[in-house]
């Protein structure tokens, strides 16, 4: 809308928002990557139908080990230090089975994954399910186990 950071900052301020110029400059660079984001999942078109399959939605978690960078100075190799700490993604996978319960490799699954909370993995979930067009499956069989996190997000799913 405007032709520099600084126009865009002094817009701000004449509304009442303060920022400084690299916040402003990171609210663009980040607005400007999400709108990138939903431009190629606008784009992303799924090959495959779902309509009269049987669609399993399989929702499990797993771990995963970060390396951090410890604070302080290097060793005498010059090396820095770090530590492993291990952190919990929460991951999905959604799949078609034939009548005996076997994947059908013509239809290719797709699995996605966060490590942000469980409200996230369900957004993730739904829009993934809106794009396949999940209402046109004939049975849908969610998958998980028994953490009650999860199977009281269920209902509002369906």
């Amino acid at each position: 809308m405007l032709g520099s950071l600084a126009e865009a900052q002094n817009v701000l301020a004449d509304r009442g928002v303060v920022l400084d110029t690299k916040t402003v400059r990171l609210i663009a660079y980040r607005y400007a990557a999400r709108a990138r984001l939903a431009q190629q999942i606008a784009r992303t078109v799924f090959a495959d139908t779902v309509a009269g399959r049987r669609v399993v939605i399989s929702r499990d978690g797993g771990r995963i080990r970060l390396r951090e960078t410890k604070r302080g100075p290097p060793t005498k190799k010059g090396r820095r230090c770090s530590t492993g700490a291990w952190r919990e993604p929460k991951g999905l996978s959604v799949y078609v089975v034939d009548a005996a319960g076997k994947r059908e490799a013509s239809f290719a699954p797709f699995i996605d994954a966060t490590r942000k909370g469980p409200d996230a993995v369900f957004a993730l979930l739904r829009s993934d399910l809106q794009q396949l067009g999940i209402t046109q499956a004939d049975p849908i069989l969610f998958i998980a186990d028994g953490a009650p996190w999860r199977w009281k997000r269920v209902p509002l799913l369906v």
